[in-house]
């Protein structure tokens, strides 16, 4: 497995399948369009996306006074390839990512099946549970603190 920056249009279709199933094929996705958004993909041997996220530049709403923070949205892993930490490896790319932009802070609005998963990473639940407007499905906002200077220098 690999993970790469990519386009939006890349992973658009796993990230659609996968957290927007009831969405027509080739719809738009959230940050698709957006260029500070940088997208990840997770790519098999033979090339094909099997995981996707993207970061973006975007206030914490619970804690505005934090400067430089990013959110994390389209965590996506194709069900066949479930369980073996493709996930894992999204979310430390998309922190490398984060710091390599001066981030301080990623966070993420993320489903209440999901929280002990953000939780083994690092990320801290905070406020109340809501249900996120486009699905209805239970989530719980999620921060982490990012420490200046830990870039890899790969």
């Amino acid at each position: 497995m690999n993970i790469e920056v990519v386009d939006g249009v890349t992973t658009r279709e796993l990230r659609r399948a996968v957290l927007r199933p009831g969405w027509p094929a080739g719809s738009p996705m959230h940050g698709d369009d957006n260029p500070d958004a940088v997208h990840l993909a997770a790519k098999d041997d033979a090339g094909q996306v099997i995981g996707a996220a993207l970061v973006l530049p975007r206030s914490y709403p619970l804690r505005p006074s934090i400067p430089r923070a990013w959110q994390l949205r389209g965590m996506a892993t194709a069900v066949e390839h479930r369980g073996q930490g493709i996930g894992t490896h999204l979310v430390a790319a998309a922190i490398e990512q984060v710091r390599r932009r001066d981030g301080r802070l990623i966070w993420c609005d993320a489903r209440t099946s999901a929280v002990s998963f953000y939780a083994q990473h690092g990320f801290t639940a905070e406020g109340e549970q809501f249900r996120q407007a486009e699905t209805g499905i239970p989530h719980y906002r999620m921060w982490r603190m990012l420490e200046p200077g830990q870039v890899p220098t790969s």
